[in-house]
């Protein structure tokens, strides 16, 4: 199948068995099955490779942008809780106190990727879903 799929490509021998290594050895990577295809395929379609998880350095960048801007609108940093009238309208949650979360779901094609990173607090991550 991925011969006749890719074989008009051209390849580096080496470069795609760097790569392969590279992948196989990234704890993210959950689908090590995909990573042929995604390598074959010029590195376009992420989801090959069931790679879920946003990194610490992504977390931590988007939660200070994120933070910074609602400090300055006195709002919540987490984007639900600053759309409620409550007492958690304008609460700044700690880093410990939220999650990653994809802004277009991963399971649409959202990519985990920092332009569709947003930091929401663990509640209503967790009963976000998959919308």
């Amino acid at each position: 199948e991925l011969y006749r799929k890719f074989h008009n490509n051209s390849y580096t021998r080496q470069k795609v068995t760097e790569r392969v290594n590279e992948l196989m050895a990234d704890y993210q990577v959950r689908n090590k099955r995909g990573i042929f295809e995604y390598i074959l395929d010029g590195e376009k379609n992420k989801q090959l490779l069931d790679i879920r998880v946003f990194d610490e350095h992504i977390k931590k960048i988007v939660y200070e942008k994120q933070t910074r801007e609602a400090k300055g609108k006195k709002i919540s940093n987490c984007p639900l809780c600053a759309l409620e009238k409550n007492s958690n309208h304008d609460k700044i949650y700690k880093i410990t106190e939220m999650e990653a979360d994809h802004v277009t779901a991963w399971t649409k094609g959202g990519e985990t990727s920092i332009e569709n990173c947003q930091m929401l607090c663990k509640n209503h991550n967790r009963s976000k879903g998959n919308k």
